[in-house]
């Protein structure tokens, strides 16, 4: 299969929670597909769909022990790695980095499916929500400087106004805690409207946007994210679904490309929206992307992924190891990926 990456995956505790819950009893897990027609049928495009995500919570808080979490993360990588990524990010919010051994228990997950899928790798990225009052901020951020010796990768961070422009006075103190830690920073803005994207791009420190999906709608904004190298993670189902854009075709991640803008792949609530990795690069090809532009995909999320040098440079030695070709099977075109030599 291609390689591919994912650099935006939020954890979605509880409908993870529950799938892993309902395959070990033997029963049907909460049905995300009616909640996605639901879901169409009663909120507009936009703010009114994105409020309805991480509402309803199917597996109980009290199950999510450490050997919930641990088995949760582990499907959630599983899936993954089962859809053909080597490089997986997933994010934890809320008070997910208060709790005890996180770092630990995240690895434990990540060395279960690196027994079956070797050449995977998987980090751990804190989305800190910026409008919690001082105090449980300051407590979260204290935790995620402390964790990045352990292996924490990085910071993702969310600001309300989301639709409209934000202050970004206490993002910026946050962003300067998290390089100062070596922390990578990526920040969710853009998705709904041109809002925010020209003031977080000029944040240095961050060095990913979530979503920008506005972004083509001001040339100046594609001039500043092509200028400071940021790199746009697009996930295509989730701009769909929630109406960022009105249809797949419509998508803007082709003009973010053509601007020299880089462009990575995420599958956001992949559980809620109903995708794999494996979908969203199904979805880029959609776009015209070839073979060798899908594959080129993994190698920027590499790039601009948050690990380790020695990860990185293992990834994209295995990348550069990996060449696509065409081949005839009975009249129909197949793609198939082989090891040079």
């Amino acid at each position: 299969m291609m390689p591919k990456a994912d650099v935006h995956l939020h954890q979605e505790w509880s409908p993870r929670l529950d799938r892993v819950l309902a395959r070990r009893a033997g029963r049907a897990p909460y049905d995300w597909s009616a909640w996605r027609r639901d879901l169409l049928d009663e909120a507009p495009p936009g703010m009114a769909r994105l409020q309805r995500l991480s509402q309803v919570f199917p597996a109980p808080i009290g199950a999510d022990d450490d050997g919930g979490f641990v088995d949760r993360v582990t499907d959630t990588l599983r899936e993954s790695a089962e859809a053909g990524s080597v490089f997986t990010e997933v994010r934890f919010g809320n008070e997910s980095m208060l709790r005890p051994g996180f770092m630990e228990l995240f690895r434990r997950a990540e060395a279960k499916v690196r027994d079956e899928h070797p050449m995977f790798y998987a980090e751990a990225i804190a989305s800190v929500l910026l409008w919690y009052e001082p105090d449980r901020l300051a407590a979260i951020v204290d935790e995620c400087v402390r964790a990045a010796a352990e292996g924490l990768a990085g910071m993702d961070l969310l600001y309300v106004p989301y639709a409209t422009e934000a202050n970004w006075r206490v993002g910026r103190q946050v962003v300067d805690r998290a390089v100062d830690a070596g922390l990578g920073v990526t920040v969710h803005a853009g998705e709904f409207s041109t809002a925010n994207i020209g003031a977080v791009a000029h944040l240095d420190g961050v060095t990913r946007i979530g979503h920008a999906t506005q972004a083509f709608r001001d040339p100046w904004l594609l001039d500043v994210l092509a200028e400071r190298g940021l790199t746009v993670e697009c996930c295509l189902s989730c701009n769909v679904l929630l109406g960022a854009v009105p249809r797949l075709a419509e998508h803007p991640m082709r003009r973010f490309q053509a601007h020299g803008i880089a462009v990575a792949l995420g599958t956001d609530n992949p559980v809620q929206i109903g995708t794999t990795i494996g979908d969203e690069y199904a979805a880029a090809a959609q776009l015209g992307l070839g073979d060798e532009e899908l594959l080129e995909l993994t190698r920027t999320a590499v790039r601009a992924g948050f690990t380790s040098a020695e990860r990185r440079a293992e990834l994209l030695g295995y990348l550069d190891g990996f060449h696509v070709r065409e081949c005839a099977d009975a009249g129909d075109m197949r793609v198939m990926g082989q090891r040079r030599g």
